[in-house]
């Protein structure tokens, strides 16, 4: 595939640095909800409401930060991952590599994020199967979140130098 000069010009415009912009905050914002309603969980006595505030804050910051994502992508592929103008591909394939692990399960923690805003909310009226789960599906959920913000930092760190 050939890349014109008019399409770098388009990805790399202002507006794909305000979106890179607004990717890292929500993905901090995303973190630090996340890493509080873990945090809440390994605690057994806590209100239902405060559990749910958290769900909800990551149930904002988490699509808020995948669709920013999603849209800086484009700039990603031509500017910093493929040749002729990125070199990464070329330099730091298992930087690359950790990238689209990166993007593969940000989708499905997209998918997850449902139910457990869900449960969070109908934690009380859960089984103990149920409530199982759902502390398991946390688990994973923000794993995958701390994965993807590492990895996201690495990748930046790696193109930046």
């Amino acid at each position: 595939m050939v890349c014109t000069l008019a399409s770098v010009g388009v990805f790399s415009t202002p507006l794909v640095w305000a979106l890179l912009i607004v990717h890292l905050l929500s993905a901090v914002f995303t973190l630090g909800s996340v890493t509080h309603h873990w945090w809440l969980l390994l605690r057994r006595t806590v209100p239902q409401a405060l559990r749910a505030r958290y769900a909800k804050w990551t149930a904002i910051g988490y699509p808020l930060a995948w669709l920013a994502g999603v849209l800086i992508y484009p700039s990603y592929n031509v500017l910093v991952r493929k040749p002729p103008i990125g070199a990464l591909d070329a330099t730091h394939r298992w930087a690359v590599g950790l990238f689209e692990i990166k993007e593969h399960l940000g989708t499905v923690a997209l998918v997850m994020l449902p139910s457990l805003v869900l449960s969070a909310r109908r934690y009380g009226e859960l089984s103990r199967l149920e409530r199982t789960s759902y502390v398991a599906a946390t688990w994973v959920f923000t794993i995958f979140v701390y994965y993807a913000f590492i990895t996201g930092g690495l990748v930046t760190a790696v193109k930046s130098f």
